[in-house]
């Protein structure tokens, strides 16, 4: 297995899971475990939670997509690793990843999963845990778990159940239905789907329309999210969008712009 670095906080940090790509404010995380189709594994987890610690503080980094090595996505869960244990014993792990996707859910950052090829069970749960789902046309799409006598365990089937109406998340959970990109975008798991050759390109223009924001602003909308899901009322929420807004006015980056804007203008 290959070993892959990228430099943080000073330090150079190495990844036995992962392949991390850094350009122009977009930090491309490759899941790279080919040889057990990008099954998450306890390890990758750590690696995770260390490279998401460096990107969160590093103010040129802007959005993160994560994709997998090879044909597939993310096939699950490393059954090896997971099924060593039973009942109980499994709390400890499943927790584990759901603390991973429940940071991913909150991240103060753009997340993109760049759906390149096979994203079933596990692979699901990591995708409905980032903010935007972009899939190749050739990607097969399915919370299979119900099939294998479990459940959802990372905290995907709940929030399959946020993204999409009531009918339509239990259809795909209770069912275990395998969907092709163009049904998952007809049903609104997935958010845009374009050809194979095209899907890195394309993903990498979206990020880039982020990506060349200001970071303040970004992260700004990210905390309107974060309170909607929180469940603030609407009227406390607008109270409080006014007075982020109130923070950020006239500060030395608005005024540029608008003086700017003035004097195109005149």
């Amino acid at each position: 297995m290959g070993v892959f670095t990228v430099k943080g906080g000073g330090t150079l940090h190495t990844y036995e899971t992962l392949m991390v790509a850094v350009v122009d404010g977009i930090a491309t995380i490759t899941l790279n475990r080919p040889h057990v189709r990008n099954a998450i594994s306890l390890r990758m987890v750590e690696e995770l939670h260390e490279l998401l610690d460096i990107l969160e503080q590093d103010t040129t980094v802007k959005v993160l997509i994560f994709t997998g090595a090879g044909s597939t996505f993310i096939s699950g869960g490393d059954l090896e690793e997971f099924l060593s244990v039973r009942g109980e014993e499994a709390y400890p792990r499943l927790r584990k990843v759901g603390d991973l996707l429940d940071r991913l859910d909150a991240f103060s950052k753009p997340t993109i999963a760049m759906i390149n090829g096979t994203a079933i069970g596990g692979g699901c749960e990591f995708a409905a845990s980032c903010h935007f789902r972009l899939a190749s046309n050739a990607a097969k799409i399915g919370f299979v778990q119900i099939g294998m006598h479990i459940t959802t365990g990372w905290g995907g089937g709940s929030r399959l159940l946020s993204k999409l109406s009531e009918g339509q998340a239990l259809t795909l959970l209770l069912t275990g239905e395998r969907l092709d990109a163009k049904r998952a975008k007809e049903l609104g798991f997935v958010d845009d789907c374009f050809p194979p050759e095209e899907l890195d390109a394309k993903v990498h223009a979206f990020a880039q329309s982020i990506a060349t924001q200001p970071l303040e602003g970004i992260q700004a909308y990210l905390r309107l999210l974060g309170w909607k899901r929180a469940g603030i009322h609407e009227t406390e929420r607008v109270e409080m969008e006014i007075r982020q807004c109130t923070g950020m006015w006239g500060s030395e980056p608005h005024l540029s712009v608008v003086q700017q804007f003035l004097g195109k203008s005149k």
